[in-house]
């Protein structure tokens, strides 16, 4: 039962510090590369909380893949200035975190 709790406890941590970063990326230098890796790392951050939290299939499990998805959609279309590059590799990485989610 400690396990579950300690898990429960970081990933909420991981949340909290998760949107921290993104927010912090997001409104410190709007469009530039260093904003945009900020944000990257504040997604991934996300995602480890997501996976040690262990939500099942409910809105606040998809809600968090969306704020991920939008991360990294930002990420890479300031990375390359091309959308349909930057849509379909947020889309690719989501849908793999979302099946990591479901079969771990």
């Amino acid at each position: 039962m400690r396990a579950n709790q300690f898990a429960f406890a970081f990933g909420i941590f991981a949340l909290i510090v998760g949107v921290i970063v993104d927010l912090y990326g997001v409104f410190t230098q709007f469009g530039t590369i260093d904003s945009a890796q900020e944000v990257l790392v504040g997604s991934f951050i996300l995602g480890i909380g997501l996976a040690f939290l262990s939500i099942p299939n409910r809105l606040e499990r998809y809600i968090v893949q969306g704020i991920i998805g939008i991360g990294i959609f930002y990420y890479f279309y300031i990375q390359n200035n091309n959308i349909w590059i930057a849509l379909i590799v947020a889309f690719i990485l989501v849908a793999l975190l979302e099946y990591g989610l479901k079969h771990r």
